[in-house]
């Protein structure tokens, strides 16, 4: 649920949006090489190791020509039709996942043929990617391994490529830009770029195209990389997450006391936690990779939501290094995990950033770091400039790029403004607990609708809803439905269906298809491509939306499925909800 949220606010884009908040949804953003945000190779003042662990002998890092800004990797695919259909339609259950109850996921590698700027590879391993943001039958993300059936194997010194689909980022800059302006103040992240993506003979669009964080990667930042790296997906360091962290090295030996020592710090007093975390992480580079993420608006985020995240484990130091990951996000204003904290100058749900924060000696470091590395990384005009060769680049729709220009002048002058300010205080959120499966929290639903394609709200005996709000049967007084393309995506059909409330508000139910695939048949619902969301937005307050529940892990049936202005659009549905707030 972590990494989707953003795909949701403002339901896609339904009428109570108005364009100022579609605006803040699509917000984006690149950077180049020779732009401010190249990375230099080395920290800075940040504390991390020196980028120079696997220079080869005339000192280029492998893969740099691959990891070019300057123009787009064409990469072609070539798999069975059986492996394709395959792969595409892998996927964890929607609600199953959102409830916490399907937390073991694999998907499966297939053999294909991959050619990479002309270059052509017998026996690459694919299988597609993605936890739920980024789900897709139509254009899923990709990892391509080249070493993993021909021991040794790599393309331009690289053994993998990950492809990712910038689903949740139509101006397909959000995660180079992002990383590019870690990199520039000394934060380790992967290197990143573009790519056109074809698979038999299909163009699939534009990707990103980024570093996996494996090995090789920790070798350009550590002398020994032989250390623990653990992801964080909705995960802490805290005792009652050590088992449901994901170790992405040293599998088999399990040993997790570093985990140990690092939570153990977040345990003790105030007057004692500056000398714990010092010896538990590298605290100057947390500090920038903190700032960092505030700077970069990254709210699905260590920081931002406890997500998104690896952390390394440097056996020479003995200290922990986090590195950011997942920023398609990126570059928004966001606030679904904290809604109440809206200040542009601080994101602190993570433990380690909120008890530093609430630690005065912390929050005068934490403070004095994102002075620094805002002064030092964030040049408008360069940014404003790098979102115009992206979209000349890519051809990445005007409205994102606009959109992304309007976040670049206005988080830059908020940053300034509140940072000239006293500084604001944290609201926490959820109390961090054990992951629970809560499948009690799941229900079916049903429901029918007849209305026309783009001509206003339809009532009738043929809408109908089946759903459980509040462990009760919801029977609204007064049901519309219309359907139409998503006002912040062509690439969205939308089905909705629409109550008025007493007090002003509403409370809606989305159906969404892609529009590639509004056509009469079953449609089987997958991640947040083929699904439905449940919300009570007020007309009156565009940035009021609130997300009740999703519903998934079912079917669409379109039984007449016209996109002409006028025409008629009829069908069901069937899944399962999860409700994750109260009505």
């Amino acid at each position: 649920m972590r990494s989707c949220l953003l795909c949701w606010m403002c339901l896609i884009g339904l009428v109570a949006c108005s364009e100022d908040s579609a605006s803040r949804l699509l917000d984006g953003g690149a950077s180049v090489d020779s732009s401010p945000f190249s990375d230099s190779g080395s920290a800075g003042d940040s504390g991390v190791p020196s980028d120079v662990g696997a220079m080869t002998d005339a000192g280029v890092a492998p893969g740099a020509e691959l990891f070019s800004p300057e123009r787009l990797i064409e990469v072609e695919v070539e798999l069975s039709a059986d492996d394709w259909a395959r792969i595409r339609s892998e996927g964890r259950e929607l609600t199953a996942t959102l409830a916490g109850c399907e937390r073991e996921f694999d998907y499966t590698y297939v053999r294909g043929t991959v050619t990479v700027d002309g270059q052509t590879y017998e026996d690459v391993a694919v299988r597609k990617k993605g936890f739920m943001g980024s789900l897709s039958v139509l254009r899923p993300s990709l990892k391509l391994n080249f070493g993993r059936f021909e021991e040794g194997r790599t393309h331009a010194g690289m053994k993998r490529m990950t492809l990712n689909n910038n689903k949740q980022d139509p101006s397909n800059t959000h995660q180079c830009m992002a990383y590019e302006l870690f990199r520039s103040a000394g934060v380790i992240a992967p290197r990143c770029n573009l790519a056109r993506v074809v698979v038999n003979g299909e163009e699939l669009g534009i990707y990103t195209h980024v570093e996996s964080v494996k090995k090789p990667m920790i070798a350009r930042y550590f002398e020994d990389d032989g250390g623990n790296l653990y992801e964080g997906q909705a995960i802490d360091f805290v005792p009652e997450h050590r088992e449901f962290i994901e170790l992405k090295t040293n599998e088999e030996a399990n040993d997790r006391s570093d985990f140990d020592a690092l939570s153990s710090a977040l345990l003790v007093p105030d007057e004692q936690l500056l000398d714990a975390l010092g010896q538990a992480i590298d605290l100057d580079a947390f500090l920038s990779f903190w700032a960092m993420e505030v700077i970069t608006g990254h709210w699905d985020s260590y920081s931002g939501g406890r997500n998104n995240y690896l952390a390394y484990h440097d056996p020479t130091s003995g200290l922990f290094y986090f590195i950011p990951w997942g920023t398609d996000g990126a570059f928004s204003m966001q606030r679904p995990f904290t809604p109440e904290n809206t200040a542009a100058s601080l994101l602190a749900q993570g433990r380690i950033a909120n008890r530093l924060y609430n630690h005065p000696e912390g929050r005068v470091m934490y403070r004095e770091r994102l002075r620094e590395l805002f002064d030092r990384v964030w040049d408008e005009a360069s940014l404003l400039a790098e979102a115009d060769r992206i979209q000349g680049l890519t051809e990445a729709p005007q409205g994102s790029i606009d959109a992304q220009k309007r976040f670049v002048v206005s988080h830059g002058q908020a940053l300034q403004r509140e940072l000239e300010m006293d500084p604001v205080e944290w609201i926490d959120g959820v109390d961090i607990g054990p992951p629970m499966c809560r499948i009690e929290l799941r229900t079916d639903t049903q429901g029918a609708f007849s209305t026309t394609w783009s001509a206003g709200n339809a009532r009738g005996p043929d809408q109908n809803l089946d759903i459980t709000l509040n462990m009760d049967p919801w029977t609204p007084e007064q049901l519309l439905v219309s359907s139409g393309v998503s006002q912040l995506s062509p690439n969205d059909a939308q089905i909705r269906y629409l109550s008025p409330q007493p007090d002003g508000s509403a409370i809606i139910v989305v159906l969404s298809i892609p529009t590639a695939s509004f056509s009469v048949g079953e449609h089987s619902m997958h991640g947040f491509e083929t699904n439905g969301v449940v919300a009570r937005v007020n007309p009156q307050n565009p940035s009021g939306v609130v997300i009740i529940g999703v519903i998934g892990d079912g079917v669409i049936q379109l039984d007449q499925a016209s996109t002409e202005d006028g025409g008629a659009v009829s069908g069901s549905f069937e899944g399962s909800m999860l409700q994750i707030r109260p009505l």
